[in-house]
């Protein structure tokens, strides 16, 4: 079976899209990182308040939306490929974990990891 190449007509640079929108999950990462840390030692040295346990609770949503704005962004590359298994992989959304680390195994070998 012969796979049939298919051009996107003219848009942006799906190079350019992805690290755009990797850029914005990285800092939203980062963003829920501090929160995570001041969460923790506000925690360990009692002086955890309604308002930082709620900026808690409500700062997974941004990162949420960021990753799975990346997700739906087009992979411009093999890397990009596993990380969106990857993505589904952790988030329990493969089949099974011994499908997506053959798919992810997959994806190293093509890419020339191994």
């Amino acid at each position: 079976m012969m796979l049939e190449t298919v051009t996107s007509p003219a848009g942006p640079d799906p190079r350019a899209e992805w690290d755009a929108a990797f850029a914005v999950w990285r800092r939203e990462q980062e963003r829920d990182a501090a929160i995570n840390a001041r969460h923790a030692q506000a925690q360990a040295d009692g002086t955890l308040s309604k308002d930082l346990a709620d900026e808690w609770s409500a700062s997974v949503e941004p990162l949420g939306e960021a990753e799975w704005a990346l997700f739906a962004t087009p992979a411009p590359d093999l890397a990009a490929l596993e990380w969106k298994l990857a993505l589904l992989k952790n988030n329990g959304m493969a089949f099974d974990d011994s499908q997506a680390e053959r798919l992810i195994a997959d994806v190293r070998r093509l890419n020339g990891e191994g």
